[in-house]
């Protein structure tokens, strides 16, 4: 399996919000803070678990930087190459989490009254 296959393959079992954070920081380059505001999460929190994300791709070997590369640069990259991928887009990917934020909103509120 080549670098990049498993690179999609880990990145693809991410959840979708962390999915467009990682994105929209890594990719497009948005500052956290407007980061935060696409997916909806606390910036302190989401920048704390943007990190735990990276270190995780890092360990299953999904990221492989070289001496050259920080693991930033190389996730960077990764998703550069998936650039042409039309359920990476920025309409796609915030069009996903406000699917999954409305999920959640209304299972979430089945769960709580016993029917999930």
């Amino acid at each position: 399996m080549t670098e990049q296959e498993v690179f999609q393959k880990q990145f693809g079992a991410l959840a979708v919000t962390t999915r467009a954070a990682l994105v929209f920081r890594y990719r497009e380059g948005l500052p956290i803070s407007h980061v935060a505001q696409l997916v909806d999460r606390p910036a302190g929190k989401l920048e704390q678990h943007l990190d735990r994300v990276l270190t995780e791709l890092l360990k299953s070997g999904a990221l492989v930087p070289t001496d050259s590369e920080s693991s930033e640069e190389v996730l960077r990259r990764q998703l550069e190459e998936l650039r042409g991928d039309p359920a990476l887009s920025a309409f796609s990917l915030v069009s996903a989490v406000r699917a999954k934020q409305q999920e959640r909103r209304l299972f979430g509120g089945w769960a709580r009254r016993g029917f999930a």
